[in-house]
């Protein structure tokens, strides 16, 4: 892994975490004078159909990377890290039927690999795979206005599957935009995920909301006179079928 850093940082690491769990730091290593460092890492997680790191969870959680900064430390005191950024690596590629990929995301240069396709063919041609984008919401309540106290808040779409219990889609807080106010068309569409310190690395990488005319929606909310009130950007969540 290479990451461009400024030269006057010494000492760096970088954290790797997946769903929920740090699988690994590398070792520490000085910055080059020409501010990139090499990270001679390499860390792993198992993934089985019904246990934690299953299919769906791969089709949409990404590996989380951050590099972090050593501090020199006074005697007799901790040692302090500083995060100089975080990465994410979209492992969704890895369902379509490929077991090795490059990504370059953030500054960060990462090899992907697993030691078989994670599907055979059989399950790759008869498989499905949904993706759901909440583009916005309207009519928000008007407690949840930015000026008021923080509220934590979330949307809830259940998908149904046949001869399956129905598989909840769940998109959690967003930014509230007050009314008239509109969005940049296209942008790019976030992960939905808390523990991100750095706020770039919540867009997922070549995925963009890119609107429409709101004419042509199904349903109630097609007039101009019911879009009046707060906004809030969405999330994409993806899962997939076996």
């Amino acid at each position: 892994i290479t990451k461009t850093i400024k030269s006057n940082m010494s000492v760096t690491l970088v954290r790797v975490e997946y769903n929920g769990a740090i699988l690994g730091e590398s070792s520490k290593t000085d910055v080059l004078p020409n501010g990139t460092a090499n990270y001679d890492f390499m860390t792993s997680f198992e993934s089985s159909p019904n246990g934690p790191n299953s299919l769906d969870d791969i089709a949409q959680k990404p590996v989380l990377l951050t590099v972090v900064e050593l501090l020199q430390k006074e005697k007799k005191q901790k040692e302090k890290t500083v995060p100089l950024g975080q990465a994410v690596v979209d492992l969704l590629p890895l369902l379509y039927w490929l077991y090795f990929m490059l990504v370059s995301q953030g500054g960060l240069e990462v090899t992907v690999c697993t030691k078989e396709p994670l599907l055979s063919a059989t399950q790759f041609a008869n498989g499905n795979l949904l993706s759901v984008t909440l583009e916005a919401a309207y009519s928000i309540p008007e407690a949840f206005a930015p000026t008021g106290p923080l509220q934590n808040y979330m949307a809830c779409l259940h998908v149904p599957a046949a001869g399956e219990k129905e598989f909840p889609l769940l998109f959690t807080n967003g930014i509230l935009k007050l009314a008239g106010e509109k969005e940049p068309l296209p942008r790019p569409k976030k992960w939905p995920l808390a523990n991100i310190m750095a706020p770039g690395a919540l867009s997922i990488p070549n995925s963009f909301i890119v609107g429409g005319p709101y004419e042509d929606e199904d349903g109630e909310l097609n007039k101009r006179e019911v879009r009046k009130d707060w906004q809030c950007c969405g999330w994409k969540r993806t899962t997939s079928s076996h």
